[in-house]
């Protein structure tokens, strides 16, 4: 019991220093929280010679509310939510069970098998939280863990039922047990600090492929998600069209009203192109005021018809900023892999083509490629 407790310790040490250095990772101060309360259950529950109260019923109830603290950040990392109440019923659950096994019904076998079928039913349904995550290797060991750690408890409270307290077979069982316990304990803990460190590098990459200014995709975004885009479109057999914009004259409004209200004109476009997209689609900034929008599963004449009426969407919405009212419009080249295959690049191109070829026809209009 001291070993388990001292590596519930250091397990949670391990989870506050991380929770110290990852602003806004309020998961990590959960699991952290819910470590150093468990670490207060064990050693209650390990205080045999004081009041049974202490050792055989509250730290029981003090161990539980540590697990619904970790539960908790668990499913706030899956973007879910644990309320106050489902964690007052988790405490309830262990203290009854503690209750009545040691006044109703006294046995220590019975009390040690009955919590421990509980708690290993805890780490279960921790385990099932984690599981459902898509990302599988993120949560890997951490699932393990729990699943691990959930098995011994089960093991030993058959033991116990079986063979009592005193049986060798038993101790040796326990022994085992409390072997196993601790490793599943550090699987654990690191497994969540790896989880947090992925989520990190996720958030990093994603930044790395965001445009600061609009929101939008950056090059290297466009290069990235577009080719997933480009192949799921070509396995699914739909058509992918692409819609290259241009917002006209767009220096002249950087040179009349500065380039704060010309950042302010790209802000405002880049919602109004989002407007009419859906959640499957992509948009990016390609340069300067030129944007790309990736439109899954839409033809070339659908797309035209996106295209115009996001045209005449701009023309009639003007941009107030600074006190000004800035009317600009858009030009626009849309082609299709229907007519020019699924290469990326190459309908980037041919967009790029068929949008010059609206500015040279008068600008504010759409050209199909």
């Amino acid at each position: 019991m001291l070993v388990q407790i001292c590596i519930t310790v250091l397990t949670t040490v391990l989870l506050a220093m991380a929770a110290l250095y990852s602003e806004g990772a309020n998961e990590q101060r959960w699991w952290a929280l819910g470590n150093v309360v468990s670490s207060v259950g064990l050693a209650m529950s390990s205080l045999e010679s004081g009041p049974a109260v202490l050792h055989a019923v509250l730290g029981y109830g003090v161990l539980a509310l540590g697990m619904g603290l970790v539960l908790r950040g668990l499913r706030q990392f899956c973007d879910a939510t644990l309320g106050w109440r489902w964690i007052g019923a988790i405490v309830a659950g262990a203290l009854l069970s503690a209750l009545f096994f040691t006044y109703v019904v006294p046995s220590a076998n019975w009390r040690l098998s009955a919590t421990g079928f509980y708690f290993a039913l805890m780490n279960f349904l921790c385990a099932a939280t984690l599981a459902r995550q898509a990302d599988w290797r993120a949560v890997s060991a951490a699932v393990a863990g729990f699943v691990t750690l959930g098995l011994a408890l089960g093991v030993r409270g058959v033991y116990l039922l079986q063979h009592g307290q005193d049986e060798q077979r038993a101790l040796l069982v326990q022994g085992v047990v409390m072997l196993i316990v601790p490793l599943a304990q550090v699987s654990i803990a690191f497994g969540l600090i790896l989880m947090v460190m992925r989520r990190y590098a996720e958030r990093l990459r994603n930044l790395s492929w965001v445009d600061s200014l609009t929101g939008a995709l950056n090059r290297a975004g466009l290069e990235a998600q577009g080719r997933r885009v480009a192949q799921r479109t070509l396995r699914a057999g739909r058509s992918l069209s692409v819609i290259m914009l241009d917002a006209d004259h767009f220096k002249d409004i950087n040179d009349t009203w500065g380039h704060p209200v010309g950042d302010a004109v790209l802000r405002h476009l880049t919602r109004q192109i989002k407007a009419e997209l859906r959640p499957l689609d992509l948009l990016a900034r390609y340069g300067g005021e030129e944007f790309v929008m990736l439109l899954d599963g839409v033809n070339r004449d659908d797309a035209l018809r996106v295209a115009e009426r996001l045209r005449a969407r701009v023309e009639a919405e003007p941009v107030e900023v600074a006190g000004h009212t800035v009317r600009y419009t858009a030009s626009m080249g849309v082609v299709c892999s229907d007519q020019h295959g699924y290469d990326m690049l190459e309908l980037i191109v041919a967009g790029d083509a068929a949008m010059y070829a609206a500015k040279r026809a008068g600008r504010n209009r759409v050209m199909a490629g």
